[in-house]
């Protein structure tokens, strides 16, 4: 083979490396970038409902009190309309980029989550036509659901916190 051939083709397959390792690397930061951004929404989501976690603890709890002291009647529930969770939502596709115990703890808060919107919803539609003890046993169900994900969601913020480096 002549020198210019030869030039040419080692030429040639260092830019087809070069090229191959550039793109590599250049998907590996984006995943990187893309795993710090998803723990940081999904923290700043979770905590934002941080705060009405006692209130929410404490109405349940006077709720069941009442019932249990048979004066239902003096309790009111407004209409309730669940939430959506607009990050949750979007990034659910994506979870696996924050490793296997994240995504799995990720998908308990929620899912509890889900599980107190629902029954409290029932409730909150429901109350008035619903007996004592399904009323009771509902209200139990919602402040189980919402203590799972107080008991949970705390530290995986924490954890997601500290992933995102924020």
């Amino acid at each position: 083979m002549s020198d210019p051939l030869l030039a040419a083709i080692i030429a040639a397959s260092a830019a087809l490396i070069v090229a191959f390792l550039n793109s590599i690397l250049a998907e590996v930061f984006r995943r990187y970038r893309d795993r710090k951004s998803l723990a940081a929404a999904i923290a700043g989501e979770l905590a934002s409902y941080e705060p009405a976690l006692p209130i929410i603890q404490q109405i349940l709890r006077t709720t069941i009190q009442t019932i249990e002291a048979e004066a239902r009647n003096t309790v009111v529930f407004r209409p309730f309309e669940k939430p959506k969770d607009f990050v949750f939502e979007k990034a659910v596709e994506r979870l696996g980029l924050l490793g296997p115990k994240l995504a799995e703890d990720v998908v308990y808060v929620y899912s509890n989550l889900n599980a107190f919107r629902v029954s409290f919803g029932l409730i909150s539609t429901h109350f008035i036509e619903m007996s004592d003890a399904e009323a009771h046993a509902r209200c139990v169900a919602c402040l189980d659901a919402v203590e799972r994900t107080a008991q949970r969601g705390k530290p995986l913020i924490a954890a997601l916190k500290n992933l995102a480096g924020t």
